[in-house]
């Protein structure tokens, strides 16, 4: 039973989509708005980070060790979304609306 699972070829979905070759030319198939809604995104991470700085010195014992914990995983994540996809942004390493990125056009 398991060796006709394993001889089995490319699903329906798999073959209307182009089959199942799932890599991508480009940079991975980013596109220019989910580029700027993670910047979005980012930016909202980071202002409750922000959010919890203020908030800071009004909290007491335990709670203090997960703010502090929570405020570097927010500062973290947030910053590392925004940079990458900034630089992605501002290079150009992204698809276009007709689907080609730009090295597809140099060639």
């Amino acid at each position: 039973m398991s060796e006709n699972l394993m001889e089995k070829g490319p699903s329906d979905t798999e073959e209307a989509s182009g089959g199942g070759d799932t890599k991508r030319s480009g940079k991975g198939g980013d596109t220019k708005v989910g580029l700027t809604l993670r910047i979005l995104v980012s930016a909202y991470v980071l202002y409750l980070a922000y959010g919890l700085i203020r908030g800071f010195g009004e909290t007491a014992g335990n709670d203090r060790i997960i703010i502090a914990a929570a405020i570097v995983v927010f500062v973290a994540a947030g910053g590392a979304i925004l940079i990458l996809s900034a630089k992605k942004l501002i290079k150009k390493e992204y698809v276009d609306a007709d689907g080609e990125t730009d090295e597809d056009e140099e060639r």
